[in-house]
């Protein structure tokens, strides 16, 4: 009997395993204490910046499962964060629904505008497809306008919800928000790295890769795009669910095109086809303007002024997608994979099989 090296999968158990490495199992307990004793000795201000984070990230998780596995372009993910947060408005203001109510009937719904915008999926592909999703996104803020306008305090102004409450807990404050979020994303990245190892997921892979070839191998082409988009559509509102109860108002302005490219930017910066990229993705978009709010304040007075520091955090955003385009077309996840080899097989550059006698 040959002894293999650790990094050498033998059969499809040790290739479908999700830590493959000791280490790895380690890494995410510390990683899990860091994230739990983070409140503890951060300021609100940098529990709220990963609140906002981990906000985007169940957004990015979406949209990473629709164009980074199944390969389907779509630039109407604001309007599904829009779907989740008037939503949220219609069910507490006309129904007086509770907060455990009302963020699965968010994603629900998210689910069923996913299934009808996928349905031109079916036939059309590309730009024409990127283009549908487009017209979806104002059909839907013209509804959302429609509505804040007649039920809202004012045309322009947001629709205010109050704080959620679960059983006797009222969720109000940063640190509150900041366990429960974790605590949630946690079990929505797992859900979707287990989603992808199962049969829909090595079905969108390979529509992503060569959907005719696909189709010719069995897989049905209408059912797992259709799912795709009913996946993602749902992740993402029920992200824009809670960021409606996180902000407290709901209004039609956050719900921009310019929401939709930075959530493109997210998953184009962390990796296409990656979860821990979906994730990486959005904590580095979300925090770069404050970021670079932060640099503006070592800059001479005359740069400070609040038109130059939005242009620089607007362009900052394409900046990086060209840049990760031309120079780390696989994003931050393909960064941390180097790095992780690197220390994995340190001193030396490639680890030699291991064979021993028989």
């Amino acid at each position: 009997m040959s002894s293999i090296g650790r990094n050498l999968r033998t059969d499809y158990l040790q290739a479908n395993e999700v830590f493959h490495r000791p280490y790895q199992q380690v890494l995410i307990v510390f990683v899990i204490i860091i994230a739990a004793l983070i409140p503890a000795v951060s300021s609100n201000f940098f529990v709220h910046l990963l609140n906002l984070s981990f906000l985007a990230a169940i957004g990015a998780l979406g949209l990473m499962l629709l164009t980074g596995f199944c390969g389907q372009i779509s630039l109407g993910h604001a309007a599904f964060l829009a779907i989740g947060g008037f939503t949220t408005v219609i069910l507490i203001v006309h129904v007086g629904a509770p907060f455990i109510v009302v963020v699965p009937a968010s994603a629900l719904s998210g689910a069923l505008l996913g299934f009808i915008v996928g349905l031109p999926s079916l036939r059309f592909r590309g730009v024409y497809l990127a283009i549908s999703t487009l017209a979806m996104h104002y059909a839907i803020i013209f509804l959302a306008t429609f509505y804040q306008t007649k039920f809202g305090q004012a045309a322009t102004a947001g629709i205010p919800i109050p704080d959620p409450t679960i059983g006797p807990f009222t969720l109000s404050g940063d640190r509150e928000w900041y366990y429960l979020l974790l605590v949630l994303l946690a079990l929505l990245t797992a859900g979707c790295v287990n989603l992808v190892r199962t049969r829909p997921g090595r079905a969108w892979m390979a529509i992503r890769d060569r959907d005719i070839a696909a189709e010719t191998f069995g897989v049905n082409l209408a059912r797992y795009k259709l799912l795709a988009f009913v996946v993602s559509s749902s992740l993402a509102s029920m992200s824009g669910s809670l960021l409606a109860y996180y902000s407290n108002v709901v209004t039609v302005e956050k719900y921009t095109l310019d929401l939709a490219v930075i959530y493109v930017a997210m998953v184009i910066v962390g990796g296409m086809g990656s979860i821990l990229g979906a994730l990486l993705g959005a904590l580095f978009i979300t925090l770069l303007p404050f970021g670079i709010d932060a640099l503006f304040d070592y800059l001479p007075r005359e740069w400070r002024f609040g038109s130059t520091l939005f242009g620089v955090q607007v362009g900052a955003v394409g900046v990086c997608i060209i840049v990760f385009l031309l120079f780390e077309p696989k994003g931050l996840a393909e960064i941390w994979r180097r790095a992780e080899t690197y220390f994995d097989r340190w001193p030396f550059r490639y680890r030699p099989l291991e064979s021993a006698r028989r």
